[in-house]
């Protein structure tokens, strides 16, 4: 206190200054209106300029947090750009329009209505089945890629048998070469499924697409199962074990896709008969 005092003492004369030069200001300003606006009119250019300035300083510095934010809308365009491309393959695929080859192959829409993927045979359950020309044995996929195969089926309801299941086995081939092999699942990973009897010579690299192989009567060839991890060799048989990423995000499934072969009927009919044969 005796300092602060002490200053008011020494300054008093300066302080006095101020003081009067400050009544007299506003006697100014208060007593001529021309005065008053122009006195207004630069104090606004000086306030604006201090403001103008600050903010760009308060910019630079919320540059990062600018940047991540640009990185997050990226991110939400990108998955609005996907969820398009799903919502144009769904309104594509209402009953019984068909994607594929309009003469071999129909698609239906199914709503999943439940759904395993930590079991070791791992399945779904649709809601939809005989009454809707719903039959065991057709391929499941959703908008990324396969799903599985149609197990059972009831008059409105059916049963498909998950790629995560360890009975499953699906040929698939690699995109690149067109090498093919079994898919099938070592029940540990529900994102994770092995490619195996694949010769060791075919060249197939990490990142590597591969598609359904289209050898059997139910998946048509080419729809997309996932990308290869890894590669290793199997030095008993001389053959390959990819380790592949699912597309399909199994434990995210919504709604699915069945496809009914039109020709599957005589297919199997004509397999059964070879195979008696061999039996012979």
């Amino acid at each position: 206190m005796r300092l602060i005092l002490l200053f008011f003492k020494r300054q008093k004369d300066f302080l006095l200054f101020l003081l009067l030069f400050a009544f007299s200001f506003s006697f100014v300003l208060g007593g001529n209106s021309f005065q008053q606006s122009k006195f207004l009119y630069i104090a606004s250019d000086v306030v604006g300029d201090i403001y103008l300035l600050r903010t760009g300083v308060q910019e630079y510095f919320s540059l990062k947090q600018q940047n991540e934010q640009l990185t997050k809308e990226n991110k939400q365009l990108h998955e609005q750009l996907l969820r398009e491309r799903a919502q144009k393959l769904e309104q594509l695929s209402k009953d019984p329009i068909l994607l594929y080859s309009p003469e071999q192959y129909a698609v239906y829409r199914a709503e999943v209505i439940k759904n395993s993927c930590h079991l070791s045979k791992n399945y779904l359950i649709i809601d939809k089945g005989l009454r809707d020309s719903i039959r065991e044995d057709m391929g499941v996929v959703s908008p990324r890629g396969i799903v599985g195969i149609i197990d059972k089926a009831t008059t409105r309801y059916a049963s498909v048998q998950s790629v995560l299941n360890t009975r499953s086995k699906i040929s698939a081939t690699h995109k690149k070469s067109g090498y093919y092999g079994t898919l099938s699942w070592d029940g540990k990973d529900p994102t994770i499924v092995q490619l195996t009897d694949i010769p060791s010579l075919a060249p197939i690299s990490v990142g590597d697409s591969i598609v359904t192989a289209g050898h059997s009567s139910i998946f048509p060839k080419g729809i997309p199962i996932g990308r290869v991890l890894s590669v290793n060799a199997n030095t008993r048989d001389n053959s390959l074990l990819s380790q592949v990423k699912l597309f399909t995000d199994m434990q995210q499934l919504q709604h699915v896709y069945i496809i009914k072969n039109k020709d599957q009927v005589p297919i199997q009919q004509l397999e059964e008969q070879i195979q008696e044969q061999a039996n012979e």
